[in-house]
């Protein structure tokens, strides 16, 4: 199991997994690009889609492919013939938690256009690392290396609600829809605050507020 496949076995999907999950339409064939121990795929393939995995590790590509019972490539998305090697087309391609992990995350979304079917979606989750608990750490003088989170120290690339849209259009494709992911609000630990207070900050400062966010995209 990967490292956030143990995340999910222990505390659930997160709300960026679910929204990522939302964002596909119904029937589309799936790529999930990274697909770790195969934790969406699962529930995508367990809800009709036909998915195909691709992973980098080996390990987490067998384990994908005995829980999800699905096609898996072993690979790395930054080598185009490597990804080339995916049967599309497809109708989505989901890179959850993915793209803040690779050296060129925008050429891997260049090379997957080649797979898309006619107006396919690509969907992604990308960390928010202006998110408030970000900016206090920072103000307090600290940049922490983390096992995950906002702070993981896998992580390559850094990206903020501006330069995440900037990325996936410099790619090639056009932004046809954004979810900002609530998080826990400051003091929200000590004080118990209304929904509609994080929903209306989240709304209004997602910059600051949303922990991820999620970005549907099609090719321009």
């Amino acid at each position: 199991m990967s490292l956030y496949g143990d995340l999910v076995a222990e505390h659930g999907l997160s709300a960026a997994h679910r929204l990522l999950l939302e964002a596909v339409p119904a029937g589309a064939r799936v790529l999930d690009a990274g697909c770790a121990s195969g934790y969406l795929a699962g529930l995508l393939a367990g809800r009709g889609h036909e998915v195909v995995g691709f992973e980098a590790d080996p390990a987490a590509a067998a384990a994908a492919r005995e829980r999800a019972g699905i096609e898996v490539i072993t690979g790395d998305l930054e080598r185009a013939e490597d990804l080339g090697q995916a049967p599309g087309p497809f109708g989505a391609v989901i890179f959850g938690d993915v793209l803040e992990h690779l050296r060129d995350p925008a050429a891997a979304l260049r090379a997957v256009r080649g797979l898309l079917a006619p107006g396919a979606l690509v969907i992604v989750s990308l960390p928010n690392a202006v998110h408030w608990t970000a900016r206090r750490q920072v103000l307090r003088g600290r940049f922490p290396q983390e096992d995950h989170g906002l702070f993981d120290r896998t992580h390559l690339r850094f990206y903020t609600r501006a330069t995440a849209r900037q990325l996936l259009m410099q790619a090639g494709y056009a932004v046809v829809d954004e979810q900002p992911v609530p998080a826990p609000l400051p003091l929200e630990a000590h004080v118990r605050l209304p929904a509609a207070v994080g929903r209306a900050a989240l709304r209004r400062r997602p910059e600051l507020f949303a922990l991820q966010f999620v970005l549907t995209a099609r090719a321009a």
